[in-house]
């Protein structure tokens, strides 16, 4: 064989032909599905360089971006045979062929980190946040907000205080404001969630008001680690998403980047949404938008260098 006959299919690992034309297969022994799931966490964490615990205790001992590359390969081929999750491209390392990487499972791993995190009760949600947007120059904020108003710390020394409207801080939830005292009663079975997120929409719209609404929540609401959990299963289940591991973000950290692409179906949105993310801990580094069409033009970047509770404004 010359290097001209070679095969550079995504999956070019030995028995990759038979794996490819296997087509449907029987549900698989639960103990190969975890250790499926286990091999494509290790797989995640070892392309961003941080540890992610699994179920499983075995040990990726490969360190070279080859190795690594190779066994997210092969993880994710396996699991994509074995549980029929939705493996979908990424970019690949240099000269090698892409990787791939299920973003349903990538997104019920950020599930399971999110669930095991503490928030606490605190009287402010805190976020410093540096901004970007085309055409405009770099500024970091910080952010607290509150039940009843919202307290801006900005790059210059200004300390500027906003009123909530009537009826106190809300968020967005379907065709409804949800308060902050209701974050809390908002159903964490996925279904149900789903349901409430996606309410006044329909088909690709759905999808992109359920993602952009979890967004909000995730990153600027003093949602509970359950709901956390919740909105990520979520999205676990909703189409469209592509997973690129091993991004840097605008702060120089690496995270997973999650881009989703509806806006030839969707006719008010001219831009895509993506997201980086640290599988380690759940959390969500940035967001960004990108042209519809050219996901290499960023033309906004919100990169959120602290979010969580603060017992009162600094």
């Amino acid at each position: 064989m010359t290097h001209k006959d070679q095969d550079i299919h995504v999956l070019d690992f030995p028995g990759a032909t038979a794996l490819r034309n296997a087509g449907r297969t029987e549900s698989p022994d639960p103990k190969v599905l975890e250790r499926t799931r286990a091999l494509v966490l290790q797989a995640i964490a070892a392309d961003t360089d941080h540890a992610v615990p699994t179920a499983s205790a075995a040990a990726v001992v490969v360190t070279s971006r080859f190795g690594r590359r190779r066994l997210l390969a092969c993880a994710a081929a396996v699991a994509a045979v074995a549980t029929g999750f939705a493996v979908l491209p990424v970019v690949g390392v240099g000269s090698e062929p892409a990787a791939t990487v299920s973003a349903a499972d990538l997104f019920n791993s950020l599930a399971d980190r999110a669930a095991s995190g503490g928030r606490g009760q605190a009287p402010y949600w805190k976020t410093t946040v540096r901004t970007w947007v085309e055409g405009d120059r770099t500024h970091t904020d910080t952010y607290y907000l509150s039940r009843d108003a919202l307290v801006i710390k900005t790059q210059n020394g200004r300390t500027v205080t906003k009123k909530a409207p009537p009826g106190g801080t809300s968020w967005r939830v379907g065709t409804r404001q949800v308060s902050w005292g209701n974050l809390d009663k908002l159903p964490t079975r996925p279904d149900a969630l789903r349901r409430i997120l996606s309410a006044g929409a329909k088909g690709a719209s759905a999808a992109e008001q359920t993602v952009r609404q979890s967004g909000e929540l995730l990153t600027g609401s003093p949602a509970s680690p359950r709901l956390r959990a919740a909105l990520y299963r979520v999205l676990a289940d909703t189409p469209g998403a592509e997973v690129t591991p091993g991004v840097k973000d605008g702060a120089g950290r690496t995270g997973a980047r999650i881009s989703w692409k509806w806006s030839d179906n969707v006719a008010h949105s001219p831009h895509d949404p993506n997201w980086i993310v640290r599988p380690s801990d759940g959390q969500i580094l940035e967001t960004m938008s990108t042209r519809a069409g050219d996901a290499s033009h960023i033309t906004e970047r919100t990169t959120y260098l602290y979010a969580g509770p603060a017992d009162k404004v600094r």
